[in-house]
């Protein structure tokens, strides 16, 4: 597996163990994570790229329109 299957497999297994509440956190997490790793948040498969996009939402970072 490939480094960013397994990033990306590891964040899908701890959003299912985590409350609703710690969801942001572990979003940001990720992302920071990811673009440390890879340079940017290119390549993300479409249900973390939506997840991602709520969250630079909530926070005032980009348009809620996606």
């Amino acid at each position: 597996m490939d480094k960013r299957a397994s990033l990306i497999n590891a964040f899908k297994e701890e959003m299912k163990k985590r409350h609703p509440a710690a969801y942001p956190v572990c979003i940001d997490s990720f992302t920071n994570l990811w673009q440390y790793e890879f340079g940017s948040l290119e390549q993300l498969p479409p249900d973390i790229k939506r997840l991602v996009a709520y969250r630079a939402a909530e926070l005032g970072l980009a348009d809620d329109d996606f």
